[in-house]
């Protein structure tokens, strides 16, 4: 009878906590299958839980072949995750020798450059679904330069739509004793790198040497000049820009400070970091509005608890990655790695360096998939109800 009350059905499913459990329970009848794959539930259940953090690819020193991405499991996970965690923790070994980069991971994708320059292989992993080939993808395009310009940065960013994710590749020149800087953009279609009409940033604040720009829906928020931010709207083609919160400023080294999505495309985070406080600003509606404020130093008051070196807790705190709606804050401190769940309020040791791993190169978390993919139901249903997790994962891909 208690279940029988669709109200009150919807309200227990979105307590069970994970993707794979929803998809289980999902197949227990249509009735539930319908409350489990509707639009507005699942909107509600990824706000309840959003998508766990499986681990992180640690890159270590870009020029030498022998020190390709490792992956580091955050652990513990459910027992349920188990397997989930054992494929995405798939070796980039094979790549050992070849000069392996990672340039974009996303929900549950990663894009691998192999190789030098010129003569790269791109490739894009899906260690979730091994079921899956791994896509090739065409050398990274290089734009015709005018006369002494310069390739300032490049970058691939990511959105997510409906057929999987879309990559755009950013190009930014600029021009030798001259304040001029024109952007190129490539868009990946049907395998190859699609060209956009180049954009003048002329009269625009410069972006940073490292800006780590986000592309939220159809927008591309670049950090530039002391305190501004570059908005490029893509469906517009058009510039704009955003001052940041009054008081703060970008580091130019990009240590400090990092802006990051929100999940809802309504607007993007400004997270800063001033000693062992860590600041969290959104950017919506026009307006900017202090969201967090968290004291590291209250929540662990001696870092050798973390398993830290008083050397460790000497260094500086960088900012290293900020999760969608600043979740979690992966943060360096000398040679280690720490985990942040600003929900939560927990502050964790997750990686520190190794002789094997003697530079800390760049980090790039690696999500669960979202949203999954809920199988049909047939006649003999009551089987798929006892599928093995590591199948039943294979249903979320």
């Amino acid at each position: 009878k208690v279940l029988d009350d669709d109200d009150l059905l919807a309200e227990i499913l979105l307590r069970v906590g994970l993707p794979t459990t929803l998809v289980r329970a999902s197949l227990v009848c249509k009735r539930w299958l319908g409350h489990a794959s509707g639009r507005s539930f699942l909107r509600r259940f990824r706000k309840l839980h959003p998508p766990r953090l499986l681990g992180f690819y640690v890159e270590g020193d870009r020029d030498v072949p022998a020190d390709p991405p490792a992956f580091v499991p955050v652990l513990p996970q459910p027992a349920e995750l188990a397997a989930v965690v054992r494929r995405a923790s798939f070796s980039l070994d094979v790549y050992r020798g070849l000069l392996a980069q990672i340039h974009d991971c996303r929900n549950g994708s990663v894009f691998v450059q192999v190789g030098t320059e010129g003569r790269a292989v791109m490739r894009v992993h899906t260690p979730l679904c091994p079921q899956r080939r791994v896509a090739f993808i065409p050398p990274l395009p290089r734009p015709a330069l005018r006369p002494r310009g310069l390739c300032s940065f490049t970058q691939i960013l990511s959105t997510e739509e409906r057929g999987g994710l879309s990559y755009h590749y950013l190009y930014v020149e600029s021009t030798v004793d001259k304040p001029e800087t024109r952007l190129h953009i490539y868009v990946l279609q049907d395998g190859l790198w699609l060209p956009r009409a180049p954009l003048d940033m002329h009269q625009l604040p410069r972006p940073l040497l490292q800006p780590k720009p986000v592309l939220v829906d159809t927008r591309i928020y670049m950090p530039a000049g002391l305190s501004d931010i570059i908005v490029l709207d893509l469906t517009a083609s058009s510039f704009s820009t955003i001052q940041l919160p009054r008081g703060t400023k970008h580091d130019e080294c990009g240590g400090t400070t990092m802006l990051a999505r929100s999940y809802d495309a309504s607007g993007v985070y400004f997270v800063l970091v001033e000693e062992f406080q860590l600041l969290i600003w959104l950017h919506k509606g026009g307006n900017w509005s202090l969201v967090d404020t968290i004291c590291l130093r209250e929540m662990c008051p001696d870092s050798r608890t973390l398993g830290c070196t008083v050397e460790d807790e000497d260094s500086d705190l960088i900012i290293r990655r900020v999760g969608n709606d600043a979740e979690f804050v992966l943060l360096q401190m000398g040679r280690c790695a720490l985990h942040l769940d600003t929900r939560r309020r927990t502050l964790r040791k997750v990686y520190e360096q190794t002789e094997e791993h003697q530079c800390f190169g760049d980090i790039h978390p690696f999500m669960m998939i979202w949203h999954p993919t809920f199988p049909a139901l047939r006649r003999d249903h009551a089987r798929f109800a006892f599928w093995p997790l590591d199948h039943l994962y294979s249903a979320l891909c």
